[in-house]
C-alpha cells in the first residue's frame, strides 16, 4: 500500500450552495486511478473482518465510493439515493428516510433490498453530524438487519455525535479536516 495524503485530492468549497455554507468535494480522489484503489483498499481492509454481506451506499460520491468497496469486500450494494419523484406503478416497497439534506429530495432505500439477519456496511464521503448515517441505521434496523461498520472519506463527527451511532466503528481515511467555516481561525 502507498502512503497517500488524501487531503490533497479533496476540494473544500466554501459559500456553496449557499453563503456561510462549506461542501467537501472528493471529485479528484474518484477521478485517480491509483488514489481512487487506495482509498477502496483502505477503507474496505478493517470492514473484511466485520464481514458484511451488504453495503450500502450514501447518494452520490458515496455511493460511487461504496459500489468499489462493495465489489472489494464480495457484497452487494444498496444506494440510499434522492429520489425526487417515483413513478406511480413502482412496485418495489420504498423507506424514506427523515431528512432535508438534499433540498427537495429524501434519500431513500429500497427495502426489499435488505433482508432480515444481513450485515450491512454504511459507506458515505462526508460525516458532519451522522444525520443521513444515523437515519439509515434506523431503518436498516427496523428491517431486521444489523450495522457492523461505516466507513467515509471524511470523519469531522464529535465523539458526541459517533455515539448516537451506538457500536459500530467509523473508519475514515481524514479525521477532523480543517476548514475556515467549520472551524473559524481566531
Amino acid at each position: 500500500m502507498v502512503d497517500v495524503d488524501f487531503k490533497e485530492y479533496v476540494d473544500v468549497i466554501k459559500d456553496w450552495p449557499a453563503p456561510g455554507n462549506v461542501v467537501c468535494d472528493i471529485s479528484r480522489l474518484l477521478e485517480h486511478p491509483n488514489i481512487f484503489h487506495e482509498a477502496v483498499v483502505t477503507l474496505a481492509k478493517p470492514l473484511v473482518e466485520l464481514r458484511p454481506n451488504k453495503v450500502i451506499g450514501v447518494e452520490q460520491r458515496g455511493l460511487a465510493l461504496a459500489s468499489a468497496i462493495a465489489y472489494y469486500l464480495g457484497c452487494g450494494i444498496v444506494p440510499a439515493r434522492s429520489i425526487a419523484y417515483l413513478p406511480e406503478d413502482y412496485e418495489r416497497p420504498v423507506e424514506y428516510l427523515p431528512t432535508d439534506r438534499f433540498a427537495d429530495r429524501r434519500l431513500a432505500i429500497v427495502s426489499d433490498s435488505i433482508d432480515t439477519g444481513d450485515r450491512v456496511a454504511i459507506i458515505d464521503d462526508w460525516l458532519i453530524q451522522g444525520t443521513s448515517v444515523l437515519a439509515i441505521s434506523k431503518v436498516v434496523e427496523k428491517l431486521g438487519a444489523h450495522i457492523v461498520g461505516i466507513a467515509c472519506v471524511i470523519n469531522n463527527m464529535s465523539e458526541t455525535r459517533r455515539k448516537l451511532l451506538g457500536r459500530p466503528e467509523v473508519h475514515s481515511l481524514i479525521e477532523n479536516l480543517q476548514t475556515d467555516i467549520l472551524h473559524p481561525t481566531d
